[in-house]
């Protein structure tokens, strides 16, 4: 009797298809319908910017060793970016990242940008949902997400140019210590910001005007340089605001 034996073979991996490219081309096709000319510009920037954090932070969300090992074959030897390897799966991952890193520590942008951020990303949510890319479970969760990035995205940005405003203004001429830290805001009074240095154990108050104040949140980081003067501790340069 004779024996047959079957070989398996094994699939070499392949691009996703359709991948995020493709995907959010369609997405910007969809939207360019209902959209004004100015209003789609900014749609194309936003996607523009998230397939540019996508490209390169993705991989640092892949979970399965499968879609690691992919991405090393097909980026490191290939050089194919992470949008055209990996299906619509994959973007949502990446949307907490985009907002909440990408976008305020990567790019200069401003109020208005960082508010359409928010707003793009919770329409191409939706749009994936519809278009049963993603499941009802997943897309409620980025969208809570997107969807607090586009208030308090802008309101950071806003805090950061009062304080730098204020700064460039009332900057204090003489101080004899100084701390440069990222400072998280521990607690917020009318004229008054309680603080706490991420990298020691200082904790500072420092003095500004309500209008600073009103716009400050428990929990956000500010990135300052405090110098001390007889008075207390003052604002001497500012950086970005990152909310909690």
């Amino acid at each position: 009797m004779n024996m047959t034996t079957e070989k398996k073979v094994l699939q070499f991996p392949t691009l996703a298809e359709p991948n995020i490219e493709t995907i959010l081309s369609r997405f910007l096709k969809s939207e360019q319908k209902r959209l004004k000319v100015r209003t789609y510009r900014r749609y194309r920037e936003v996607i523009d910017l998230m397939k540019h954090c996508m490209n390169a932070y993705g991989a640092n969300d892949l979970q399965s060793s499968s879609d690691i090992a992919l991405y090393d074959r097909l980026s490191y030897h290939k050089n194919i970016d992470f949008c055209a390897i990996f299906g619509p799966e994959k973007i949502l991952p990446s949307v907490s990242h985009f907002l909440n890193y990408f976008m305020i520590r990567k790019v200069m942008a401003s109020e208005a940008l960082l508010q359409a951020a928010g707003t793009v990303t919770k329409r191409l949510i939706k749009w994936l949902e519809e278009q049963g890319f993603v499941g009802k479970e997943e897309a409620d969760k980025a969208t809570a997400i997107a969807a607090e990035a586009a208030r308090e995205l802008p309101a950071a940005e806003r805090l950061a140019r009062l304080l730098y405003e204020y700064a460039q203004q009332y900057a204090p001429r003489y101080w004899t210590t100084e701390i440069d830290d990222y400072f998280t805001v521990d607690k917020v009074e009318p004229g008054l910001l309680h603080l706490s240095a991420m990298t020691s154990a200082d904790s500072v108050e420092v003095g500004v005007p309500k209008d600073i104040t009103d716009h400050c949140r428990v929990g956000w980081q500010v990135n300052l340089l405090l110098g001390k003067t007889r008075n207390g501790w003052s604002i001497l340069e500012t950086g970005n605001v990152y909310p909690s």
